[in-house]
């Protein structure tokens, strides 16, 4: 569920075409699990923040290749 979450925050941030905003939000999951870290009581997970990282960077993958794609077949 986590990866698919992420994904879709990555396809979100896609969809804004902005570096800036696809790069803060980036910042903005770690700053999160950084902070879950802090103030949680327990242990926290890392192996959690990887699997959001490779979720949002396939969610931009899976944006650009659909818009080139699409962007293609319009051409034709």
């Amino acid at each position: 569920m986590l990866f698919l979450t992420a994904a879709s925050i990555g396809i979100c941030a896609g969809i804004m075409r902005s570096a800036f905003s696809i790069a803060f939000v980036a910042f903005l999951i770690v700053l999160t699990f950084a902070l879950a870290t802090i103030t949680s009581p327990g242990p926290a997970s890392y192996l959690n923040l990887l699997i959001a990282m490779l979720g949002y960077n396939a969610g931009l993958i899976n944006f650009l290749a659909g818009f080139l794609i699409v962007r293609r077949l319009r051409t034709a």
